[in-house]
């Protein structure tokens, strides 16, 4: 039986089908300011999540370069952000799977649309891979057998900053297995 691996955007993505898209969220418009895009919480009693991949895609190329980083912030999660409903965290190998483990809500597994999100003080960070480029779009996938871990009680995040002083809109997910 495979494994349980399941995907979540940055934004309400309840019932999408086809090509259907959902809107794009803005980064901060402050040079080099990073900002929590989508986090993810894992169960607080299951073991850990792995970290299957992530990607974005942006709808048009940005002026300057944009820093990406998927972190592991310890028990450090950002808040105020827009919690996640179990319709938005999609079964990707299994449709009619159990559902996932994650904990919902707007500091747990989340996502920023707008107003000014609480990133909190990170003082134990696992820097899990970074891009620092102005490309349209980006997927990694992390070879089988030698995916992060992220244990029970941590937060996983996917984070993006501008290099200049303008907003940048773009679509971001994680993936991961359970």
């Amino acid at each position: 039986m495979p494994a349980k691996v399941f995907r979540a955007y940055n934004g309400a993505a309840g019932a999408l089908s086809g090509s259907a898209m959902f809107g794009t969220q803005a980064t901060a418009n402050t040079l080099g300011t990073p900002r929590t895009m989508l986090q993810i919480a894992p169960a607080s009693t299951a073991p850990s999540l792995r970290v299957v991949g992530w990607g974005y895609a942006l709808p048009t190329a940005p002026a300057a370069n944009i820093q990406f980083e998927l972190l592991d912030t310890g028990t450090v999660f950002a808040s105020s952000l827009t919690a996640h409903v179990s319709a938005g965290i999609h079964r990707m190998n299994g449709p009619v799977a159990e559902p996932s483990t994650v904990q919902l809500g707007t500091a747990l597994t989340a996502y920023y649309s707008t107003g000014t999100p609480t990133e909190g003080t990170l003082s134990t960070t696992r820097l899990l891979d970074t891009r620092y480029e102005n490309g349209l779009s980006f997927y990694w996938r992390f070879e089988l057998g030698r995916e992060p871990e992220i244990p029970a009680g941590n937060c996983l995040r996917l984070r993006a900053a501008p290099s200049s002083s303008s907003q940048v809109s773009l679509v971001c997910w994680i993936d991961w297995e359970e």
